[in-house]
């Protein structure tokens, strides 16, 4: 038997889920994959994440070093139609000035075995505010830079990129 204290939370989540009645984004539980652990090709490079992070030196100097990191952008839903939790994460590569900024599916194929889609790069110096479920696929929510305005001062024009997974690759939606 539940404890009374633990009965209210687990009403709520029924009430919510009963009520909002459209099909749930996880499928076939949590995504089982480690991101934070995965070899990503971003852009011709292939670029192995240790806990999230990869780093090279580029020169001698304390600065001169390229980062790449994975961000707390994610979301989780069956991207591919074959009833298994997906993951799509965001990624920065940090080359001093610029911050090139890139978004990948991970696809669970079953079996334990994770492959990535292409990664597409969604711009330098933006700013990623989050990751939606938008019709068969996700949207990217980004700030961007206005033409003509400095890479270097902050992005302020909002912006929506939706994509979608198709046979195992990721694209524009629609």
């Amino acid at each position: 038997m539940r404890s009374p204290s633990t009965l209210p939370a687990l009403c709520f989540v029924a009430l919510t889920t009963a009520a909002c009645g459209g099909p749930s984004i996880v499928k076939g539980g949590p995504f089982p994959g480690d991101p934070a652990n995965f070899t990503y090709d971003l852009g011709g490079q292939k670029v192995t994440l240790a806990a999230g992070r990869f780093e090279v030196r580029t020169g001698e100097g304390p600065d001169d070093f390229t980062s790449t990191d994975l961000t707390g952008a994610t979301l989780d839903a069956d991207l591919d139609g074959n009833l298994s939790t997906d993951r799509v994460v965001v990624i920065t590569r940090d080359e001093g000035y610029d911050k090139l900024h890139f978004v990948v599916a991970l696809l669970d194929l079953g079996g334990g075995q994770i492959v990535a889609t292409n990664a597409v790069e969604l711009g330098k110096n933006v700013l990623v505010r989050g990751l939606a479920l938008d019709g068969k696929g996700f949207a990217v929510d980004l700030l961007v830079h206005e033409e003509g305005v400095p890479k270097d001062t902050p992005p302020t024009a909002p912006k929506k990129r939706a994509f979608a997974v198709n046979a195992g690759r990721l694209g524009p939606a629609g």
